[in-house]
């Protein structure tokens, strides 16, 4: 194709598909093209002269295009010209003033495939060698460039295809079904075309065959075959060496074919189709070594599978940084792409950070001695981390089909954190037993309501103070994170009570419990109190902050201000003080099992960030989010992990603590003054079981001890600001998938949401209903991936293409079908659905 049609092309496609392009050309190469360049339409601007007089041009132009009545200044496209690079860093974009089109619209000319020679190249790969000589020797101009193709070779192809480009003709021809059906139908284009195939690749069919249709996947087999030979490092095996491929000339055409057949959107499924049925005709799985290096290219999704269990291994060895090279490289893998294949890739990426941050922990030991530095190295110096990458990576493995692979590294992350966890807590507790508890200094819990929502309530500030039952300091910091950019958050923590149970440190969120709170005998058990004031239950709680704060207090549920919006937002109009209580992650751990503990213990951090922005809407702008405690998470309680009780008038019997007072001690226990670990009342001694021990078989879930995770828990302040609730539109989503029947717990669907002019992203809930209308309940959701924010749940879709999204199931889900909903995550409001019939049992 002549230079100069080819690049009109390419613009011309490229304006039609984004509007606006920002014309980058340092060498100020195309000059003369850009300024005689007449597209459809479209406006050129120049920033040769003026900078300033273009920037203004620019923004009465892009103005009409938004607000213009007028349907031909409406539709208008833009080209704007820049004879010079593009910024590079983030501060040269931001001096850029064109760089808000180049982000609204696409840059041109910033990147290598996009100066002229690599155009040159693309435009006549035919002339590629000649090409390179030309810029060896010298510079050629566009008139030079136009020279060397004066004769159309292709026709009855170009007619077809609209391009003589070999590595588009040939990308097409293999996995544009309505293009390959008209070679069929159009007379002489099969000779045509089957003369390219062999002189650009080599291809040369066996039979007599002269049906494209019929020669088809023997061509595909040629074209991607010879792709996975160039691409090997250590060639192939003599089992291969009898198929087919193109000699080593071919390799850029081969590349570009494979890989716009790979990337274009219209041409990706069918190619998936080819390289999988190819794989398995030619046994490649079986033939290859399983210690084979795949190269860097994506032809076979074979080879995907092995690097994961490469990287696997990587990971297994202590090898995390090589691990990671290989996590990285594959990010953007069409076969990574998979819905159904990509949560083993997630849960590699959560090992190695598991790993990791065990490794930081167990370092760090060495250098705090002392609890106060012990607090500051797990709430500030990243201790914490350890506790949320092994909850991110339990929550992984719960999406995960690939077991079999995956499984070396399970055990491992699985003994390093537990290891990890131990030498900090047997550290932690021989802190404790030398200075006592909480340290001196340090936030205290019973200071939270206080110093934290008193001020706001006497200045008459709206306030949602929000108590959350078993929301570790990690899932804390996490939901203030997940909150950044809505408002000020500030995440800080405080000491909790001992012992970490639900009675107490809730007791001691209530007002005025600073010094108050007390442990009272009655009825044979211990009850919290402030002063003599029973605290026993929610009730009891809610009672006193009822009394306190008169009609300016109202209470509710997170389930029912999530579930039940409309009848909260009646109620709270007048409230200053706004509760809302929740018993997650607590519940969730205790009542579901584990492998849905592991699945759904996060969900209360994206389920509060939605309740946080709902009462805001509501005109609270002031926000507390605090726990009444931590917990413990392990996979299981070894059979030697159980202590038995020391002999003595123990009041309250809890999993993890004795509180009363003790005649003798026990084996993996320590007996602690009461006073000692900051308890006042009836109360003489504390016992706690050595490390993680328990005192009572059960799940790995636990709480009500004293360990950093236990006893240290979130404050997060939120004030309301900065990011305003969108205005536009409902977007617009489609749902796609390969059938109408699920036949897997992992149901990989794909999202494409179709983009405004700014590309601008959507975050939704993705959601699996057990069936239609409003009653049906949630039996499924967005598993772990590269699109779902680990935080909130939130999916985020990239505008104008496919987002792939795994959905998982929950286990016991039988039902006849399903409907996956997309919807707001703030209101809920659906925004599109599609139903699935379920077919596992089939």
């Amino acid at each position: 194709m002549k230079f100069t049609t080819f690049l009109h092309k390419k613009l011309v496609d490229l304006l039609n598909d984004r509007r606006i392009v920002v014309w980058y050309d340092v060498e100020v190469d195309f000059k003369a093209f850009a300024a005689a360049f007449n597209g459809p339409n479209c406006e050129v601007l120049s920033a040769e002269a003026s900078v300033l007089k273009t920037r203004r041009r620019a923004d009465e132009v892009y103005q009409l295009m938004n607000e213009s009545e007028n349907p031909a200044e409406r539709d208008r496209c833009l080209l704007i010209y820049i004879p010079r690079r593009r910024g590079a860093t983030e501060d040269e974009k931001m001096r850029d003033p064109f760089e808000v089109y180049a982000m609204a619209g696409a840059a041109f000319g910033d990147t290598e495939d996009q100066k002229i020679k690599s155009l040159a190249r693309q435009a006549m790969p035919q002339k590629a060698e000649e090409i390179t000589r030309l810029f060896r020797e010298g510079k050629p101009d566009i008139a030079l460039l136009d020279g060397l193709e004066k004769t159309q070779r292709w026709p009855l192809l170009n007619d077809v295809f609209r391009t003589e480009t070999p590595a588009e003709i040939i990308a097409s021809a293999l996995c544009n079904t309505a293009k390959a059906e008209a070679v069929d139908d159009k007379p002489g284009c099969i000779e045509e075309l089957l003369r390219l195939f062999e002189s650009a690749v080599g291809f040369k069919p066996a039979s007599g065959a002269r049906k494209w249709k019929t020669l088809r996947p023997k061509a595909a087999e040629h074209v991607l075959f010879s792709e996975f030979l160039f691409d090997l490092p250590s060639g192939a095996p003599d089992a291969l060496s009898a198929v087919p491929r193109a000699s080593g000339d071919a390799e850029s055409v081969v590349y570009a074919a494979c890989d716009r057949m790979r990337s274009d959107a219209g041409l990706r499924e069918t190619y998936i189709e080819l390289a999988q049925k190819i794989e398995g005709e030619l046994r490649l799985p079986d033939i290859m070594p399983r210690d084979f290096d795949p190269g860097e290219r994506d032809t076979f999704p074979f080879e995907e599978r092995r690097l994961l269990g490469r990287a696997v291994e990587l990971v297994a060895a202590g090898d995390i940084e090589a691990a990671r090279t290989v996590i990285e490289k594959r990010k953007q893998s069409i076969w990574r792409r998979d819905p159904q294949r990509s949560p083993a890739w997630t849960t590699l990426e959560r090992a190695a950070a598991l790993i990791e941050s065990s490794s930081v922990v167990s370092r760090g030991l060495g250098d705090r001695k002392n609890l106060a530095g012990m607090m500051k190295a797990y709430t500030e110096g990243g201790w914490s981390d350890l506790d949320r990458a092994s909850r991110l990576f339990e929550t992984a493995l719960t999406a995960c089909t690939d077991e079999d692979i995956i499984s070396p590294v399970v055990d491992l992350c699985r003994r390093r954190y537990r290891e990890a966890a131990v030498n900090l807590q047997d550290a932690f507790l021989a802190a404790v037993q030398a200075e006592g508890w909480p340290p001196d200094g340090a936030p205290r819990q019973t200071r939270i309501f206080d110093d934290h929502v008193t001020g706001l309530l006497e200045r008459r500030e709206r306030t949602a103070f929000f108590l959350v039952d078993s929301l570790r300091y990690e899932m804390g910091r996490d939901l203030g994170e997940a909150l950044t950019g809505t408002g000020e958050v500030e995440i800080t923590h405080a000491a909790g009570v001992i012992p970490t149970v639900t009675g107490c440190g809730m007791a001691a969120l209530m007002p005025g419990a600073d010094g108050m709170l007390r442990l009272v005998e009655k009825d044979g058990g211990l009850v919290p109190a402030l002063g003599t004031r029973l605290l026993k239950t929610s009730a009891d709680r809610m009672k006193l902050l009822a009394e306190t704060y008169g009609d300016r207090f109202f209470e509710t549920t997170l389930d029912e201000l999530l579930g039940s919006p409309k009848k909260v937002a009646a109620n709270v109009k007048n409230a200053e003080l706004f509760v809302v209580r929740t018993q997650d992650p607590d519940a969730v751990a205790e009542n579901l099992g584990a492998w849905r503990a592991r699945r759904y213990l996060s969900d209360v951090i994206g389920d509060i960030a939605a309740a946080v922005r709902w009462v805001v809407s509501q005109g609270f702008d002031r926000v507390v989010i605090t726990a009444d405690h931590g917990h413990m998470m392990l996979p299981e309680i070894p059979a030697g992990d159980i202590v038995q009780t020391p002999p003595g008038g123990w009041l309250e019997n809890k999993r993890r603590c004795r509180l009363g007072s003790g005649l003798s001690g026990a084996a993996g226990t320590i007996t602690l003054k009461a006073g000692h670990v900051g308890i006042q009342g009836d109360v003489q001694e504390v016992c706690l079981p050595i490390g993680f021990r328990v005192f009572s078989d059960g799940e790995g879930y636990f709480h009500g001890g004293l360990s950093l995770q236990e006893a240290v828990v979130p404050v997060v302040v939120f004030r309301a600001g900065g990011e305003k609730p969108s205005s536009a539109g409902k977007p617009q989503i489609d749902i796609r998938y390969r059938s109408d029947k699920l036949t897997s717990r992992v149901v990989g669907l794909k999202f494409h949401l179709q983009g405004d002019m700014f590309g601008t992203a959507a975050r939704v809930r993705v959601e699996a209903y057990g069936g239609t209308g409003t009653k049906a309940k949630v039996v499924g959701e967005a598993a772990d991936c590269e699109a779902r924010d680990e935080k909130t749940r939130e999916v985020t879709l990239q505008a104008n293409k496919e987002t792939p999204v795994p959905v998982l199931l929950d286990p016991d889900f039988d039902g006849a079908e399903i409907e996956i909903r997309v919807s707001d995550p703030q209101t809920r409001v659906v925004w599109a659905k599609r139903k699935l019939k379920n077919a596992m049992l089939d």
